[in-house]
This record gives structure tokens, sequence and C-alpha cells, in this order.
């Protein structure tokens, strides 16, 4: 008992004590405030969603009941403010507008909490097809509202909600694919093999803003009955195709829940312009007019029927010409010439000596394509552009045995001055370094061992993975970008004369801080706008590029900061050429699907067209897959040898009145197009 007794005393002398203690577990939390719970102060939505819901809550030590009041008495102010703030960070910044208070209606706006209660549900909804027709083109109108209390502060963090309302509309990305038949790509050979007569071709059908967790199915045909229309437009007489022709492969096409494109496909059967004895005979050019008919659109929104209001619809039908080859003049025509794929046992350039996953970089002249091995070989080959079986080795002898690979990246740089090469346009190889790069310079033609230039730089960084350039050999700037982090794109005056041995880096363009290969493609009549893509990196997306005015290239040793505006998944970890021709513009690029899968895709646009508009427009004329021998098709096949490197490149040259497009993939093939009018 005793020893029970000596543990009873203490244990009731402390319950006394802590019953005269006051309870200070809630002195350290702050004390209730009312708040918006959106993580930021714009959150985008759907016009056509015709609903927000969000949260405004109480928080704090919970010991307060308190009333709130989310509406637009105040708004007005706070956007001010809120644009005037943004404007002052960012000239470029668009203000936000606000949509009219009588366009939506708010839910559940006065509310009221208990003291243990703590968020409570606000309800926004609108009619689609008003706001809609409000807002019509514009991406910067918000339904602006505040959170006011009588009780509780108000978190100046979480008073305003501006919620961004975006118009979808719906397009299909192609207006006219042109087929030009010829009779060496539909008659048996000399070796009596038959050539593939069917082929796919594919169709984008996507949305400008995503319409988040709704899905779209809409009917597609073929409407013979837009010929008329379509002939309007041309200076050739289009006919009606003949029966079998052209396929559809199904009667609808579907954008899954939440996403923003999908893809639909067509037969083309080339045996109907067959005679009997399997001879291609001259027929009149024909129109396929493949139509999305937006009239039978069904909406589903989490598997149930939605009724989908105010959504827009741009160019709703493709139109496929098909020619016969020797009356196509005037009408544009991609071809290729060529192609040298891989097999399940070597690697495409195994076939004339050379290395596996090596073969990053494509440059053309006139009369050969050429290609570095990236690797410390010194292989650099020319592959006549006419017979790609002619195949040579260019003199590598100057070639120092430098840098990671010695030898790295090929361009052939326009050159004014006779006295160089003949007055012939000069083929420049970098190597890749980590520090000063080289540059090879082929002045006396590609017969002769190369000139030994060295680039100067600012720092010990990684260079010459692939490079690009502007201007001309006398006149014209190269670019870099580093490899290793985020020091951007380099930039170094090429001011080349015969005595020249090295250049130095004048200005450094800040590039986006992504690790890996790549390069700044500046656009063609200003190299002060571009693009800037890293490939190998599928997480990237490339960078639409713009250098701010007044800013130059060419003095000091400063950084440009330029504006960047990401640019569609579509052309992430690409290689762009942009060119102009009969009339048009054009954007050629590379698309890596897989290591193992790319594809060459050719955008037509109008010739007043910016660079950046077609490349949003996406008007697609021509893709063709570089791993085997397939045009316009759905599926492409994989190729049974992959890249090492993700590495793929693109090159573009107009020879003798025609546009020949060079394109390859590491360790996975080389192809040539012509392009022709």
């Amino acid at each position: 008992m005793k020893k029970i007794f000596t543990h009873i005393i203490p244990l009731a002398v402390l319950g006394a004590l802590c019953s005269c203690v006051a309870d200070d577990r809630n002195n350290n939390m702050v004390d209730d405030s009312i708040t918006l719970t959106a993580s930021s102060r714009i959150q985008e939505s759907s016009v056509h969603a015709g609903v927000f819901t969000f949260g405004v809550s109480k928080s704090g030590k919970g010991s307060s009941s308190a009333k709130a009041v989310v509406g637009t008495d105040g708004a007005a102010a706070l956007l001010e403010a809120y644009n005037k703030e943004a404007s002052a960070l960012d000239p470029s910044f668009e203000e936000l507008e606000a949509i009219p208070s009588d366009k939506f209606t708010i839910e559940n706006g006065n509310i009221s909490w208990d003291a243990s209660e703590f968020v409570k549900d606000v309800k926004v909804s609108w009619d689609p097809e008003a706001v809609a027709s409000h807002i019509g083109d514009k991406e910067n109108c918000v339904i602006a509202l505040c959170v006011t209390s009588p009780d509780l502060a108000v978190n100046p963090d979480g008073n305003l909600m501006l919620i961004r309302l975006t118009r979808s509309s719906l397009s299909l990305t192609q207006t006219i694919i042109p087929r030009v038949i010829e009779s060496s790509k539909v008659e048996p050979g000399e070796d009596g093999i038959q050539p593939e007569l069917k082929e796919n071709f594919i169709f984008d059908l996507e949305l400008s803003h995503e319409i988040k967790n709704v899905g779209l199915t809409v009917p597609v045909v073929v409407d013979n009955s837009l010929i008329a229309e379509f002939n309007a437009t041309q200076e050739v007489e289009y006919s009606q195709a003949p029966e079998g022709l052209f396929t559809l492969s199904s009667d609808s096409a579907s954008i899954g829940e939440g996403l923003k494109s999908t893809t639909f496909s067509g037969v083309m059967d080339k045996s109907v312009l067959l005679s009997a004895d399997g001879h291609l005979e001259e027929f009149p050019p024909y129109v396929i007019p493949v139509r999305v008919d937006a009239e039978g659109l069904d909406a589903t929104m989490a598997g149930e029927d939605f009724d989908l209001k105010g959504l827009d619809f741009d160019n709703m039908t493709a139109f496929i010409t098909v020619t016969y080859k020797a009356s196509h003049t005037g009408i544009l025509s991609v071809t290729r010439e060529w192609g040298r794929f891989s097999t399940a046992s070597a690697a495409w350039n195994e076939y004339f000596g050379g290395t596996p996953n090596s073969d990053r970089n494509v440059a053309m002249d006139n009369e050969y394509v050429y290609v570095a091995e990236t690797n410390t070989t010194k292989n650099l080959w020319a592959i006549s552009i006419s017979d790609p079986t002619n195949v040579r080795k260019v003199p590598v002898g100057t070639v120092l045995d430098e840098g990671i690979f010695y030898l790295c990246c090929p361009r052939v740089i326009p050159n004014e001055d006779p006295a160089v090469n003949g007055g012939k346009d000069v083929l420049v190889v970098s190597n890749m370094n980590e520090g000063d790069p080289r540059l090879y310079f082929y002045v006396n033609g590609t017969e002769s061992d190369p000139k030994v230039v060295k680039a100067n730089t600012w720092a010990g960084r990684r260079l010459g993975d692939t490079f690009t350039f502007s201007g001309t050999l006398q006149n014209g700037i190269l670019f870099f970008k580093d490899f290793n982090s985020a020091q951007g794109t380099v930039t170094f005056p090429l001011l080349y004369k015969p005595t020249t041995e090295a250049v130095n880096l004048v200005r450094r363009l800040e590039a986006p801080s992504v690790t890996g290969a790549g390069s700044y493609f500046p656009f063609p009549d200003n190299m002060y706008r571009g693009i800037c893509s890293v490939r190998g990196n599928e997480e990237y997306m490339s960078q639409l590029v713009t250098v701010p005015e007044g800013q130059k290239f060419d003095g000091g040793v400063g950084g440009i900061t330029p504006t960047l505006s990401p640019l569609s998944g579509y052309y992430r970890d690409a290689a762009f050429r942009f060119f102009e021709y009969g009339g048009k513009r054009y954007v050629a690029y590379s698309r890596q699907v897989s290591g193992a899968d790319g594809r060459l895709i050719i955008l037509e646009g109008a010739p007043e067209d910016d660079w950046t508009k077609i490349l949003e427009d996406r008007n697609i004329v021509y893709q063709a897959a570089i791993q085997e021998e397939a045009e316009m098709q759905d599926e492409y096949n994989a190729s049974p040898k992959s890249s090492g490197h993700s590495g793929m490149d693109i090159d573009v040259r107009q020879i003798n009145g025609d546009v020949y497009i060079v394109v390859v993939k590491q360790n996975v093939g080389l192809s040539l197009f012509r392009m022709t009018k």
C-alpha cells in the first residue's frame, strides 16, 4: 500500500496544478481570415463549359463564425491595380478586360461559416453562346470577382479571382494536299517488282484551346458537291475522282475528353488509275474534297451527352488534288528522290563504311549531301544528289585531333566572293568541344583540305553539336547553343577573309535554360526572330524568340534577353528551315516521334504570312517517314534501328528551279525530297 500511495500523491498534485493553468494551445495560430482558395489569381476556363466552381475558405484558429460575400463590388478597382502591376513588370502584358456582370450569375455568393467550418464552394455560370459572342477572338477577357467580409479580415493575396475564358475553334490543319502520280511510282520496274499502290493519308483535326473534360465526335465525308466552289479559286479545272480512288477509313473523327486534337485517315488506291495491262495513262486533274461535318457534331462530358455551345469553326475541308506527272506544271509536287534506310542488320550509313550512331547533322550544296560523323573517325561523307550510290570521303588532312568529337556539324554557307571557292558556296564543319571550338572552311572546294579557324569564346562550355547561320560568308553570324546549361545560344560574327585565323564572340543570346543539343533557327528575313529548339529533350517546348528592338548581335559581350513564347507541342525536339518558293512561303521541319520514328513535315503559307502564322496555322501540304519509303501515312512503321541520341537534322536548297530537302535521323535513315511546280 505504501508503494502505491507514493505514486498517487504526485499524480493528484499534478492534476490540481494543471487545472489552474490556462489553455494556450492556440496562442501560436493566426486569427481567422477569409481567402479564395485558388493557387493563383488567374484561373483558366473554357467559355463552352458554362460553369466554374471555386472555394472560399475561413482559416486560422477556427474559433469564429463569419459571413462573406463573393461578387463584383470592388472587383473593378482590384483588376485595374492588377493590370497596372503586371504592365509595370512586363511591358508586353495585355491588360485583362472584365466581362460585364450581366453576362454571368453567381450562385452561393452569400456565405456563412460556423466556427468549425472552413471551405464553402461558390459557382459562377454563364450562357456559353452569349459570352462566346461577346469575347470573340479575344483571349484577355475575365470574370472578375472579389470577396469581402463584415466579420473577418480578408487575405489581400486571396481577395481577387480572375476567371479567364477562352473560346475554342475546331479546324482541319490541312487545306490542299497535292498528289502527283508518275509512272515510275506505280508501274513495275525493270526488276518486275510492283510498287505499293495503296497510300494512307492522315488528316489533323484540332481545337485551338482544350475544353476541359469535353470530348467531340464529328462525321467526316467525301463531299463532291464542293468541287465547283474549289474550281472557282483555281487556275486548273479539276474533275471528280473515279470511284474507288479514295476512301475514308472511318465515317467520323473523335477528340477524346480533355484533349485538343486527333487524326483520321483515308486510303488512295492508285490501281484505279492504271490501265488493264498495268500502265499509267494520262488522266485529267482530280480533286477529292474531304469535309468535317460540323453540323453533325456530338459532345460528351464524363461519358454523358453534353450540349456544347458557342464553338467556332475554321477550315473544315481539305482538298486532295491528284494530277498526272506530265501535266502538273504549276501544281505543287513533293516526291522522295531517294532514301537510305537502316535494316535489322545494319544502320543505313554502314553500307558505305560509316559508323553507326554518328550521323547527327546534314547539309547540301548543288551537288552533294554532306554527313559528318560525330566521333573521332574524321569521316566526312559526300553523297551525290543525283546518284546516292556515288559516295566519297571529303578530305580532312588539316582536321585536328581536338575536342570531344573531331567533326560534328556541316553547313553550306552562301559565298559572295568569286575569289573564294570559285564563287561557289562554302562547306563549313564544326567540331564539338568543351571550350573554344574549331571551324573547318572548305574555301578551295571539297576536293581539298579545309582551312582551320578557331572560335574564341567567352567560356569553356560545350559547343559545336549543331550550329546555324544567318547571312553570308562575308557578312553573317553563326549561332551555337551551349549544350551544358542555361548559358544560352552563343553568337559569333562571321566576317570571313582569306587571312582570317579566328573569329571572336561578340554577343550572347540568352536562350531557355535547357541542357541538350539544339540551336537557334533564325527567320530568313529577320535574324532577330526565330525558334530556339532543343533536340533530344522530349519535355522541352520549342520557343519563339524575339530580340527586343534596338538590341544587336554585333557589339559588346553582354547578353541579350529575348521575349520567349512557347510553340505548339508539334514542334518539340525539331529542326527547322524556312523558304519561299513559287510565290508562297514554306516551313520544313523534322519531327521526332520516337527513337525509331522520324518525319519530314512541310507547311505552306501565303506570301504575306509571317513565319509564326504559318507555324500556328499548320497547313500541312506534305509529310513522310524518314525510316521507310512511305508518304502521307497515318501510321508509320518503326525502324529496325533506333537513334542513340535522338539526332535529327534537315537542310533545304533550291537547285535549277526545284527545292531539295534532305532529312537525316541518326542511325535510322537519310532521305532526299524534291519539291516542284
